[in-house]
């Protein structure tokens, strides 16, 4: 049976403009979601309020200047990172080999500690959405995302250039 390449491409096109129409995208609410599971898990203890990191210095760990994709901003925040500060948020991280491909027995002393707050995977995708398109990149922090994330007041946001 032969096809028509008219039929073929305009069908094509037409399953292309569907599944875009279908791709979730980012959102309001969204947003608002993960920046509450970015409060939930107190990420702003190391990471500062607006991911630039914590200390005189502001230097590490700030998420501002990485360049990770959105896939391993994920799995960092349900695995940690073995032999550094970063915590896991899942509860079951390392009992099977969902992260790294490694238990806890095999990681040993490399072991990254347990959060104080864990996160359910419907958690940890919105506060992955929110380092993603938020923070990953952003370079320096402004007044206005300063006063947007504080609500529009304080004093807190003079230090930040207007940009």
């Amino acid at each position: 049976m032969r096809r028509d390449p008219l039929v073929l491409i305009t069908a094509a096109t037409v399953m292309g403009i569907a599944v875009l129409a279908w791709a979730p995208t980012a959102k309001a609410e969204d947003a608002d979601k993960g920046r509450a599971m970015w409060e939930k898990g107190e990420c702003s203890v190391c990471h500062g309020w607006a991911g630039e990191g914590v200390g005189a210095d502001r230097s590490e760990p700030s998420l501002r200047v990485s360049h990770l994709s959105r896939a391993r901003i994920r799995e960092v925040i349900q695995c940690g990172r073995p032999g550094t500060d970063m915590p896991y948020f899942d509860r079951f991280a390392y009992t099977d080999k969902r992260c790294y491909a490694k238990t806890a027995k095999e990681l040993g002393n490399q072991m990254p500690d347990r959060a104080f707050i864990t996160l359910q995977p419907y958690e940890i995708d919105p506060l992955a959405d929110y380092v993603a398109t938020k923070i990953i990149g952003a370079g320096a922090v402004t007044r206005a995302e300063c006063l947007e994330f504080f609500g529009g007041t304080g004093s807190r946001c003079d230090i930040y250039p207007e940009r």
